[in-house]
């Protein structure tokens, strides 16, 4: 199974473990949930996003914190 990175764009933290999914539209998916979780508890207004990289490096996705 290939690995991705949830990286917490905004924040400084990047994700350096990674997880594994099925595929981009697995890790993807879960980016999504990530962010609209986040985005409850965010009490910043800056942009913030969960990037998605795959094993090499690619971003794949940006999902931007809601509310």
């Amino acid at each position: 199974m290939p690995r991705y990175f949830l990286h917490f764009r905004g924040s400084g933290a990047d994700d350096l473990d990674g997880e594994d999914f099925a595929d981009d539209a697995a890790a993807i998916a879960e980016a999504k949930v990530a962010a609209r979780e986040l985005g409850r508890n965010r009490k910043k207004s800056s942009p913030e996003s969960i990037v998605v990289t795959n094993e090499k490096g690619d971003t794949i996705h940006e999902e931007p914190l809601t509310k």
